[in-house]
């Protein structure tokens, strides 16, 4: 993919979560995890089916899945602030 932005993805208590990569339009609704440009909650080998927690308020931030035969973050929409590009 060559067209896309980088975007800083935060939780809503305001802690930086991670910088992602984002191809296309619309809403953030799963992130691959090798798209990830700067990772500050330990994505990056990460087991399946794991649900990791924001850092500063312990919130679920969704569930990690193979999607299309890579892993990718499933996000909880409520607890990251909302991004649509």
């Amino acid at each position: 993919m060559k067209t896309g932005k980088i975007i800083d993805i935060e939780c809503r208590c305001g802690t930086m979560l991670f910088r992602y990569f984002k191809a296309g339009k619309g809403r953030l609704i799963k992130c691959m995890i090798n798209r990830l440009t700067e990772d500050f909650v330990g994505l990056k080998g990460a087991a399946t089916f794991s649900r990791p927690l924001c850092p500063g308020c312990g919130r679920e931030l969704g569930i990690i899945m193979m999607i299309h035969g890579q892993p990718a973050l499933k996000l909880n929409q409520g607890t990251i602030k909302s991004i649509r590009i």
